[in-house]
């Protein structure tokens, strides 16, 4: 079976290792791919996969909107207007919420959640985009394939992480 891939595009090495130990620890098999800059990102995701579109395109992609020299809200609507990446899932995962919520669900992300600054949190969210974004889905063959919920847009505050699971996808009255 093909393990899904995430993709991280991020120029922090610590959040990305955040990232794969978060995944390690809660042991979702997967593969993981972390792009340091846009442009890296866009020379490997876009122009690769435009030569050789036979390669699956990720499950899911992590961005950090505050990339260095660049806005990552640029590679997202670069992402968006490729015909092979447009559906995949993107959560615009940025180290600090700018109140840029609008910006990035408008550029096309499928999600906005500031990257928690407690490490428990931080895995569980990652975690749980997983779970959300990677989990096979039945196909008409009856074989499971990696792909993400169609038409779901979802936009998450720091305080939806606080309350308990079972209420993520309950909107929070305190908000």
């Amino acid at each position: 079976m093909n393990l899904p891939s995430i993709v991280m595009i991020d120029s922090s090495p610590e959040a990305t290792e955040m990232v794969r130990f978060a995944l390690w620890r809660a042991n979702l098999r997967c593969s993981f791919q972390a792009f340091p800059d846009a442009a890296t990102a866009r020379r490997c995701l876009l122009q690769q996969r435009r030569r050789s579109s036979d390669g699956p395109a990720p499950a899911l992609i992590l961005l950090e909107s505050d990339l260095d020299y660049t806005d990552g809200l640029d590679v997202l609507r670069e992402l968006r207007a490729d015909a092979g990446m447009a559906k995949v899932p993107v959560v615009v995962f940025p180290s600090y919420d700018m109140e840029g919520e609008q910006a990035a669900l408008a550029a096309g992300a499928t999600e906005y959640m500031p990257k928690p600054v407690d490490a428990e949190l931080y895995a569980r969210c990652i975690a749980e985009f997983y779970q959300r974004w990677c989990q096979p889905q039945a196909t008409p063959s009856g074989r499971p394939a990696w792909q993400a919920p169609s038409g779901m847009r979802h936009a998450r505050r720091r305080s939806d992480w606080m309350r308990p699971a079972a209420q993520w996808n309950t909107p929070n009255s305190g908000n």
